[in-house]
């Protein structure tokens, strides 16, 4: 059926009577499914245009542990009038334990799209979902109908449920950001990892293909062919990027519908009609509640931010602390980054919101990651890997791109981890760095690779930086570059961490020296429940200094010159005692 709304799935059996569906025995037997399948696979690149073949198979998480959902795409032929043939209920997802047994049958929804180009190709989507699933339990599949015919089989590993996550533990995700058709340099290992299993979910945090648009949609097609291996097994999820903008994000929400939105739709757009809203939405996965936000609506849609904002606080309050310990949010631009003038203007207005004309923000989303104790935000878009330490509010005015306040902690960090890692590979190469590292950047690498997130358990989780560039030495291909336990025994509101005092009195990436507070605005200082006149109470506030268990004071500070070029950096440690202390390291930059 051509459909707007929820997307809705049921067993084959139980739509009988309700829409004309045979029963499972039925449909079954004149497929001949069961006893005899006849595999045609997804288009192998012959001919421009593969008719009604089931291709750009990808599987979600459901919005339970007992649900699989699965996307696939059919390209229509398009005839002198330019309009698709279209087959309706062709949409149909056979399912069990065994790829010789598939006794399982789910009818989806198929609806039409149409790329905006001047060749206005068309396609069938197609989503279904597969219910009924027993937690941590391997499934086959395949997709497709009588019409179209059907995918080779796939298979793919359920989630968890509470029962059954601690034999699971730990969980694996692959997360990175900015990855193309061409020069996709990551996806080798990434299919090398999905094939032995070692990946529970993928997390792409924008910006995809390169562009889906691009050749009327030939290169969306390209790309979401190369990402099948990986994406049919491993359920991947995403976030929308800049480079999805064209047509209104048209190719980016009808290629992803099979995302679990619990947001409501996206509606009032002429492109899609209404559609369930992929652009913001969360679930759980194992120990985390990720969510994913749309950075795009501050530059493309501001009339949406409000309601975006408005889901978002909502939705992080609500976050069941003691059965999703990690909150991890996602979206495509950063907060904070250090190469290049989009750490300025772009990421203080998502980092910020939108200035209003009395001079106070509104939208930003550091201060609900801070009120809320988000533990980890994670982008993509610039295309480099940097990784951060904890970071709370604190506004620069001179020099934005080093606004906030760290305590360089992996330990019980008393604010949010902020991490880049959009260097996936894509026709846009690497983004040079063209700035000094600040001191909330703990690693900064300027070569192709992915991220991987291992969730060990509630209070520690390890992050790695894979290293995939074909243009270093072969013998670094797989190496992981960066590494890094996050521990957090105190998850939830930053405002009420042991260590938020810590963090009042730590360096700062240059921060405004005018001790203004930690917002520009009093409405933010106030949420944020920050008092700047702490500082006065640590004997060494005034150096920017930082306390460790073993009694010392570690201070450091920065010097620029007018124009805010970075000149230096001292640093030193001394008892808490002693008024001297010696110079552990000083250097230039």
């Amino acid at each position: 059926t051509s459909g707007s709304g929820s997307v809705h799935s049921h067993s084959a059996g139980g739509l009988a009577g309700k829409m004309g569906v045979p029963s499972l025995r039925a449909f079954a037997a004149s497929s001949l499914l069961v006893s005899i399948w006849t595999w045609s696979r997804g288009c192998s690149g012959q001919g421009d245009e593969p008719f009604q073949q089931p291709e750009q198979i990808h599987i979600g998480l459901g919005y339970d542990p007992s649900e699989m959902t699965v996307h696939w795409t059919t390209i229509q032929s398009s005839g002198q009038s330019g309009k698709p043939e279209y087959r309706p209920g062709d949409s149909f997802v056979m399912y069990g334990l065994s790829p010789d047994s598939l006794t399982r049958a789910s009818q989806g929804m198929s609806f039409l799209f149409r790329d905006f180009g001047s060749e206005k190709r068309a396609y069938t989507m197609h989503v279904a979902v597969m219910r009924g699933l027993s937690p941590s339990t391997t499934y086959h599949y395949v997709v497709g109908g009588n019409s179209s015919g059907w995918s080779s089989p796939y298979s793919f590993k359920s989630a968890p449920d509470t029962e059954t996550l601690q034999d699971r533990l730990p969980m694996t995700y692959a997360v990175y950001g900015d990855q193309g058709d061409y020069n996709g340099q990551t996806l080798p290992s990434l299919q090398e990892a999905a094939r032995k299993r070692e990946l529970d979910m993928v997390l792409h945090v924008g910006d995809m293909a390169y562009n889906f648009d691009s050749d009327n949609g030939r290169n969306g097609d390209a790309w979401m062919r190369d990402i099948q291996p990986l994406a049919a097994t491993v359920p991947y999820m995403v976030s929308v990027g800049n480079h999805e903008s064209a047509q209104n994000y048209n190719h980016y929400t009808q290629r992803f519908r099979n995302m679990p939105s619990n947001s409501g739709n996206l509606s009032g757009f002429e492109e899609f009609g209404t559609v369930p809203n992929n652009w913001w939405y969360s679930w759980d996965s194992g120990l985390v509640h990720f969510v994913a936000v749309s950075t795009e609506v501050y530059f493309t849609h501001l009339e949406l931010l409000p309601a975006m904002h408005g889901w978002l606080a909502k939705d992080l309050a609500g976050v069941n602390r003691s059965r999703t310990p990690w909150v991890i949010v996602h979206g495509h631009r950063p907060l904070y980054c250090s190469c290049d003038g989009d750490c300025d203007g772009a990421a203080t207005t998502t980092r910020m919101g939108v200035k209003q004309r009395n001079g106070t923000w509104s939208y930003g989303l550091e201060e609900l990651f801070y009120r809320n104790g988000v533990d980890l935000y994670v982008a993509g878009h610039e295309h480099d890997y940097e990784r951060m330490y904890d970071v709370a509010p604190k506004y620069n005015h001179a020099a934005p791109w080093l606004s906030g306040v760290t305590t360089r902690s992996t330990e019980d960090p008393p604010a949010t981890t902020y991490i880049v890692t959009g260097s996936a590979g894509n026709v846009e190469d690497h983004e040079p760095f063209t700035r000094p590292a600040p001191a909330r950047s703990a690693k900064r690498l300027n070569t192709y690779g992915w991220s991987k997130l291992t969730v060990h358990n509630a209070t520690h989780l390890l992050w790695q930086q894979v290293q995939t560039d074909r243009g270093q030495p072969a013998s670094t291909w797989g190496t992981v570059m960066d590494e890094t336990w996050i521990v957090q025994r105190h998850h939830g509101p930053f405002g009420s961490h042991p260590r938020r005092r810590l963090a009042e009195t730590s360096s700062s990436a240059g921060t405004d020296k005018s001790g203004s507070g930690d917002f520009e605005d009093e409405k933010h200082s106030s949420a944020l429940a920050f008092d700047p006149s702490a500082r006065s109470q640590s004997p060494y506030a005034a150096a920017g200094c930082r306390h460790s268990r073993e009694g010392e004071a570690v201070c450091q500070d920065i010097t620029f010159n007018e124009g805010m070029q970075r000149l230096g950096r001292w640093q030193f440690t001394r008892g808490l005692g002693q008024p001297q202390g010696h110079v552990e390291r000083a250097f230039t930059v």
